[in-house]
């Protein structure tokens, strides 16, 4: 007979990264979604299976661990244990998978057992997610998020072979933008229209003020933000060259960088050579209120990122009303148009410095309440998550329990 579908379902989210004691910032958009659930009446859980490489446990820092908390209602396990063998993947993926569904069943002991199971990313949640679901037999949704795929990094054999398996085997694979859909479904060799398009969401912290900004001209200094994990694929450093270029010309701009990650001292290194230190600052890891008042605090955003899969930060920045200046790196496609701001075909320093002049010469054509408007009616919580609960019960209704 059919799975009942109710109202108030279970839902186990099981992501691939996630906010711990060390990284507190880290998949803020996975505890969003969590709680855009939570706040439509489902019964949600986490379990963070951190993954760890073979070896790496051995090290003082990488030490294996189970922590639980209960965060603001939502049962939250974080379980880092040994991965397996080097150089035999599948079993190292069957193991870790069996230490995550130890704490699976800890979770149902004092939880109980979930309608579903949504797992975020097949590296590596998602082969826990897939091993759990077909054990227990429930139903299972993947989101891919990995610019991964696309960059190269992903590219064993016995990798590529799991992630098909995955997709192929799942109730539901979802993904973020159209643009990603044809890139992964053409790279993997997957059918067309494997995944199903559910955008990102909008956290309500950025709708709930807005303030409006003005710019007077050239005797103001027009004001951009950046913000991410400063890894080289966020291409930082072409955002520095392009604010040099629009210096070198006569242009009164400021750039603002947050954020941390590797490259934290690298780029702060080349904007001391620049001899750009007045005009560049850097703010460190930012926690959500604080992107908040930095976006309100600027003009416009902007991100060069080498590929993004969607790109949440530009939608926080036009949720506050905020032009964006973008590369053309694929999930932007989706929702920047020319009344947005400019997406920058070619990646150079002198594109994307045309580009962030237009938004400058051009600030007052901007409308900044037909922005917010837009990006409400588009990505609000409410709306995100009633696509995903339409999955669900979707899934639900089709899946057929054997006894």
């Amino acid at each position: 007979m059919p799975v009942p579908v109710n109202k108030n379902l279970h839902i186990l989210i099981m992501p691939s990264w996630y906010k711990s004691p060390e990284t507190p910032v880290l998949g803020t958009f996975f505890e969003e979604q969590a709680r855009a659930l939570q706040k439509e009446g489902y019964t949600v859980g986490v379990i963070y299976p951190e993954y760890t490489p073979p070896g790496e446990l051995f090290s003082s820092k990488n030490k294996e661990r189970l922590d639980f908390y209960m965060d603001k209602g939502i049962p939250t396990f974080n379980i880092k244990t040994q991965a397996g063998i080097p150089k035999l993947r599948r079993l190292s993926y069957r193991q870790y998978s069996k230490a995550v569904n130890d704490v699976f069943d800890e979770y149902v002991k004092n939880f109980g057992k979930p309608d579903l199971i949504h797992a975020h990313s097949v590296f590596h949640a998602g082969i826990a997610g897939f091993q759990i679901a077909k054990l227990h037999k429930i139903p299972f949704i993947i989101t891919e998020h990995l610019t991964a795929y696309l960059m190269g990094y992903i590219n064993n054999k016995v990798d590529i072979e799991v992630a098909r398996e995955i997709f192929e085997y799942a109730d539901g694979s979802l993904i973020v933008s159209h643009n990603f859909r044809k890139d992964l479904e053409k790279q993997l060799d997957l059918p067309e229209n494997t995944f199903k398009v559910i955008h990102n969401l909008v956290n309500e912290l950025f709708f709930n003020s807005y303030l409006p900004k003005t710019y007077s001209g050239p005797e103001e200094t027009f004001r951009f933000f950046t913000n991410s994990f400063l890894l080289p694929r966020k291409n930082i450093r072409l955002i520095i060259d392009a604010i040099k270029i629009l210096l070198d010309k006569g242009l009164n701009v400021h750039l603002t960088i947050g954020g941390d990650g590797p490259m934290n001292e690298t780029l702060r290194e080349y904007v001391k050579f620049l001899g750009l230190e007045s005009k560049i600052h850097f703010t460190g890891k930012l926690w959500r209120d604080e992107v908040k008042t930095e976006i309100d605090n600027s003009h416009a955003f902007v991100l060069a990122s080498q590929y993004e899969t969607f790109g949440v930060v530009l939608i926080e920045s036009l949720a506050c009303g905020r032009p964006v200046v973008c590369t053309d790196s694929g999930g932007p496609r989706d929702f920047v148009h020319k009344e947005q701001g400019v997406i920058v075909k070619e990646h150079e320093p002198e594109a994307m410095a045309k580009g962030m002049e237009h938004v400058i010469q051009n600030y007052s054509s901007y409308n900044q309440k037909e922005l917010i408007s837009y990006c409400r009616e588009n990505f609000n919580e409410h709306k995100i998550a009633s696509e995903m609960m339409e999955m669900y019960h979707n899934v639900l209704s089709k899946r057929v329990i054997y006894s």
